[in-house]
């Protein structure tokens, strides 16, 4: 090809460009339904319709999302219809999902679909509480903030513009995966966090709640995330993730929030709105405090998993961890650790080979032991191997068989301080039974108490102690949005674990 033809063609594809360029600018200026002012989206709305209804596919397909027809998740979206009824886009189906889940959190995807879950309603004291934190969702929606984002992540790549005009919704699974990921882990960022805590106290007072709801559920979350850190740090050093949202405690949110408050107050004759809080302790008794009989939960010392059909108990001072992926633990302030993972085999095996699978073949095995239990075929040994973050290590692994499922019971130290920790290794090991429930008990689960003259919550902490093991007077006033030197007037209906 000749100069003058590729000289040709680069200002033609200039030309081009900043045609489709200066199009796109103007076919995309739209009024935005929240703030009413000129906003830059590169996305229509039945284009955003479209994308949260992938989303929300995503979403249902890789979380554990409660039935629509569980009583908790039809009280959540009856409170969340009446929030979305009076918002800016009340035209929208908008449809709330109740996530499985004991992480603090909530989200929203483009089109009207929010989650919150179940984590974060236990912690809640009020319907008017709930209404805060679903409208702050709906004000996402509302305000079109994951448009704004997608615009934003488009104007870093303008040399891609020419193709996403002839292509301006992305079909791919990765920009719906990066927007389910936002969504989830860090929301829309501060200014769309700031205008939506904003919404949240316009759309509550106009549902006829009582606006002071967002301060309390403010209160209630920095003293749960206060205990959880204090928790963590006591075992781990590390502190846990915190929900992102319209709660993210910082002194300009406070302060953003009272002034909204106050704005609103001050344009409205109602007086005080409805606050609900019977309702919302009504809507949550029953439910598992932590993990569901699903996941399997801790109940003081002991680890319950009623749908595997296993338990097993921990000495003192060890701190567990439970996943969808393994149930972990380590020793309070030491470096001993443990794991108990669920294996499924894949073809016939003894414990001994399934040991050196999990060990590799460099390492050391030993003292290998074979027994029976509960119906499992048991075999246990010692093994030297080198682990991350403990260097030359030595564990005690005791594999329960039961063809074809595998439970690999692991505890390991530093060689140096093994015997050090072996005894509780062997306790945690030794512990490991089939679930009777019976013997066993259920999963910790809300229950309500009408406070007494003469109760305190270090009282009723001691018949909840054997199920929420340390902390249990300042975990069962912060669920009850109270300090553990507070107390509720008498005949106050709480919320204890019982």
């Amino acid at each position: 090809m000749k100069n003058s033809s590729i000289t040709s063609l680069i200002l033609c594809s200039r030309h081009l460009f900043g045609f489709c360029l200066i199009a796109m600018l103007l076919a995309s200026c739209a009024v935005n339904p929240a703030s009413k002012k000129q906003d830059f989206v590169m996305m229509s709305e039945n284009q955003e319709l479209e994308l949260g209804q992938k989303a929300a596919a995503q979403v249902a397909a890789q979380m554990k999302l409660m039935p629509e027809d569980d009583p908790l998740v039809k009280y959540v979206n009856k409170v969340g219809q009446r929030v979305a009824a009076v918002s800016d886009r009340p035209e929208l189906f908008y449809r709330f999902h109740v996530v499985d889940d004991t992480t603090i959190n909530a989200f929203a995807l483009p089109g009207g679909y929010i989650y919150i879950y179940r984590g974060l309603l236990i912690d809640m004291n009020s319907e008017a509480e709930l209404a805060a934190v679903l409208a702050h969702e709906v004000g996402h929606v509302t305000a079109r903030h994951a448009v704004q984002r997608y615009t934003q992540a488009q104007m870093y790549q303008l040399g891609a513009m020419v193709t996403s005009i002839l292509v301006p919704v992305p079909q791919g699974m990765g920009m719906i995966s990066d927007l389910v990921a936002n969504a989830v882990i860090s929301g829309y960022g501060r200014q769309a966090e700031t205008q939506s805590d904003e919404l949240s106290i316009r759309y509550i007072a106009k549902a006829g709640y009582d606006v002071h709801a967002t301060e309390r559920i403010l209160e209630t979350l920095e003293r749960v995330d206060d205990l959880n850190k204090k928790i963590k740090q006591d075992a781990t050093g590390k502190s846990p993730e915190t929900y992102h949202g319209a709660f993210a405690s910082h002194p300009e949110t406070k302060k953003r929030i009272e002034d909204a408050i106050k704005e609103s107050e001050g344009k409205s004759s109602a007086g005080l709105g409805e606050i609900g809080h019977n309702a919302m302790l009504a809507a949550l008794d029953g439910y598992p405090y932590g993990e569901s009989p699903e996941e399997g939960a801790m109940v003081g010392r002991r680890f319950l998993h009623p749908e595997l059909g296993i338990q097993l108990k921990f000495p003192e001072d060890w701190v567990v961890t439970n996943t969808p992926q393994a149930l972990t633990a380590v020793k309070r302030q030491q470096k001993a650790y443990f794991q108990l993972k669920l294996k499924e085999m894949q073809k016939r095996q003894n414990g001994e080979e399934l040991l050196r699978d999990m060990a590799g073949n460099r390492a050391e095995i030993s003292g290998v032991k074979t027994s029976q239990r509960d119906g499992y075929d048991v075999t246990q040994a010692e093994i030297n191997l080198t682990v991350k973050n403990v260097g030359s290590a030595r564990m005690l692994a005791t594999v329960f068989m039961r063809a074809p499922k595998a439970y690999m019971v692991v505890g390991w130290s530093n060689r140096k301080t093994f015997e050090q920790f072996k005894a509780d290794f062997m306790v945690i090991a030794d512990s490991f039974h089939s679930y009777d429930p019976k013997r066993d008990g259920d999963v910790p689960r809300i229950g309500l108490h009408t406070w007494a003259k003469g109760d305190s919550w270090s009282k009723l902490a001691g018949q909840s102690k054997e199920i929420l093991g340390p902390f249990t007077t300042d975990k069962l006033a912060a669920l009850n949005g109270e300090g553990p030197d507070q107390a509720p007037a008498v005949g106050t209906i709480i919320k204890i674990v019982k």
